[in-house]
């Protein structure tokens, strides 16, 4: 693959709607408290250099939530997350807790010991972790498997590492990655489809997660999407994307099927990759591997 199919497939894994899809994942984790949760979906800020989005979970006091993620939660609970194809940085670490004391100072009825902040990655942001450690003199302790729970700041911090978390409570969020464990999406959207489809709208989570890893897909996969799955990824372009991506594979490989003829009857390599339109670096490395 050369630098602009690199620089395509990146841009195209930056489109995918991350951030609506978390919210989904983090409901269904605690979809049996939703009657003590109030969700403030991409809260707004009020400066620019300070908007990004946020998600808050407000809880009813004196309620007491039986999940790993949620061990840490207060009345006012502040979520950052960062995309598979983002990273939490030292700078941005920074920012949110600058966003935290500024929705303190928004809401005159928010007390700071009332107020939790979470970041949720895909993986361990390790200069950040130096950093907490050796710079600011905060401890950081793994509670459970991939939620690191960091104490000195103000308000409590957590920082939840998806690709560490145990399956039991989190798979939810486990799926939510460019690298789900091997066949699992097919099963497990069926499965949200049957147990939490009439209780949650699944839409931006089954579309995100299958966008992601639609390379991965075969039409096995496909068929054993539900229907409602199927309608989800219909309304959404989706599964015309994929069709379409289909017929382009079966044209390229008819191309190369076409290349590897005209190299075997000896016409130079330069000349096939003008008649075929296959960019001559990867014709050579195609032709090489007969």
């Amino acid at each position: 693959m050369d630098d602009t199919e690199k620089t395509k497939k990146k841009n195209k894994k930056d489109d995918i709607q991350w951030h609506p899809a978390f919210v989904v994942a983090i409901q269904g984790i605690l979809i049996d408290y939703g009657k003590s949760l109030d969700y403030k979906i991409e809260h707004p800020m009020p400066t620019k250099s300070l908007r990004i989005d946020v998600l808050v979970i407000k809880k009813r006091r004196n309620i007491v939530i039986k999940k790993q993620i949620a061990e840490i939660f207060r009345r006012e609970n502040i979520f950052e997350y960062k995309s598979p194809t983002t990273r939490l940085s030292i700078s941005e670490f920074h920012k949110a807790l600058a966003r935290t004391h500024t929705y303190k100072a928004l809401y005159k009825n928010v007390e700071i010991a009332d107020m939790t902040l979470s970041f949720v990655v895909t993986s361990r942001p390790r200069d950040l972790f130096q950093h907490l450690d050796k710079t600011l003199g905060y401890a950081v302790e793994e509670k459970h498997p991939g939620i690191h729970v960091v104490t000195g700041a103000v308000v409590p911090i957590q920082i939840i590492e998806i690709r560490k978390l145990s399956d039991e409570e989190n798979l939810w969020l486990k799926n939510l990655t460019l690298n789900p464990p091997k066949g699992s999406l097919p099963g497990w959207i069926a499965h949200l489809e049957e147990n939490y489809g009439e209780r949650i709208d699944l839409s931006a989570y089954t579309t995100a997660i299958l966008t992601a890893n639609q390379d991965k897909l075969t039409k096995e996969d496909i068929r054993m999407l539900t229907e409602r799955t199927c309608k989800i990824l219909e309304e959404s372009g989706w599964a015309e994307k994929w069709i379409e991506k289909g017929m382009e594979k079966g044209i390229e490989e008819g191309r190369l099927k076409d290349a590897r003829a005209m190299f075997a009857e000896g016409i130079k390599i330069e000349v096939i990759s003008r008649v075929t339109e296959f960019p001559l670096k990867r014709l050579k490395k195609e032709l090489k591997a007969q």
